[in-house]
């Protein structure tokens, strides 16, 4: 009897171990390979959202296959093309006022000087003027440059890996598989549900900051779209993004306060009360699962992890929901504890 237990208890220590070395290879494996495996992961859910579009448009206007492909890819595209003119433009804008957005910073820090010398505190406003009048901005420029430059060579493995999923999807034999098919049914309604609510959430923010006259309002407006992909930190950044452009605009004047109020009113509303409403269930994580993965995935991939965070772990969940041994892990990320 007392040799049994130590076999069993030898043998889940064991379990453990094992469980945590592979654990530790597989996350050196994500973080060595994810050059190549980013563009992959993000083609296959862009794929799975152009394959739902594309079913839409077969099952509600009885496009042909061919033409509902065509007209999927072309939308596909031309929101490509249209986030990268409006940024251009943002840019382009936010250069040219430059120079007046220095003298109102160094303007601000003056007058902010002057008052805390009332109180004692004195700062030497002659380095602080130096400081902000010899400012790199091209030099951060010439970094975005090359952000740019990575970003266009991913999005070009991505639209590779695109072209080989559709040529291939015309032979490939329908999904049958229940777990596959039940993580693209969830993927597919996470995404629509974020890709509309992101849409909704960046025409909101870019009526706000047009009507207030914000520079690099379509820019910011990108952002928001963009960021609330992100779970949790999304919307605070989102919110917190236009708050240097708007203080040299504004000031701390109430120009500054209403567009805060507004745009955190956005995203509550958006994120906390339409969004739980039309996900339902969601994605039967728990939102502690949630923030670990958005942490875990973060570390591990960076800024594409942060976006990516929920569809991954929801697919894990689901693939490991379909195993016998593992099912007590999935029900423990749903928040359910196994029994």
């Amino acid at each position: 009897m007392f040799a049994d237990k130590t076999t069993i208890y030898y043998s889940k220590t064991s379990a453990i171990c094992l469980t945590i070395i592979a654990g530790g290879i597989v996350t050196a494996f994500l973080i060595y390979t994810k050059a190549l495996l980013i563009p992959l992961v993000i083609s296959i859910f862009l794929y799975t959202m152009l394959a739902q579009m594309t079913l839409y448009l077969k099952q509600n206007f009885s496009f042909p296959s061919w033409l509902a492909l065509t007209v999927s890819v072309l939308l596909g595209i031309a929101f490509f093309v249209a986030v990268i003119l409006f940024t251009t433009s943002s840019v382009g804008d936010f250069l040219k006022g430059a120079e007046v957005y220095r003298q109102n910073l160094i303007a601000t820090t003056t007058d902010l000087a002057s008052r805390l010398e009332q109180y004692g505190i004195t700062l030497d406003q002659n380095f602080i003027e130096n400081y902000l009048r010899e400012l790199p901005v091209f030099d951060w420029l010439k970094n975005v440059g090359g952000k740019l430059f990575s970003v266009i060579s991913n999005i070009t493995l991505i639209i590779l890996f695109m072209i080989f999923f559709l040529i291939g999807s015309k032979r490939a034999k329908p999904i049958t598989n229940p777990a596959i098919k039940e993580m693209l049914a969830n993927v597919s309604v996470y995404l629509s549900v974020k890709l509309i609510a992101s849409l909704i959430t960046g025409l909101v923010v870019a009526g706000i900051l047009l009507s207030f006259k914000v520079k690099m309002a379509i820019l910011f407006a990108l952002f928001a779209f963009l960021l609330n992909f992100i779970p949790s930190v999304g919307s605070i950044a989102a919110v917190l993004l236009p708050v240097p452009v708007l203080f040299l605009q504004y000031n701390f004047g109430p120009q500054f306060f209403i567009v805060i109020g507004l745009l955190t009113a956005t995203e509550f509303i958006i994120g906390n009360l339409l969004e739980p409403r039309f996900l339902g269930e969601g994605m039967d994580l728990h939102p502690a699962t949630v923030v670990c993965s958005l942490i875990f995935w973060t570390l591990a991939w960076g800024v594409p992890g942060a976006f990516l965070s929920v569809p991954i772990t929801a697919s894990i969940k689901i693939v490991l929901s379909k195993i016998k041994h593992t099912r007590p892990v999935a029900e423990f990320l749903a928040g359910r504890l196994p029994h």
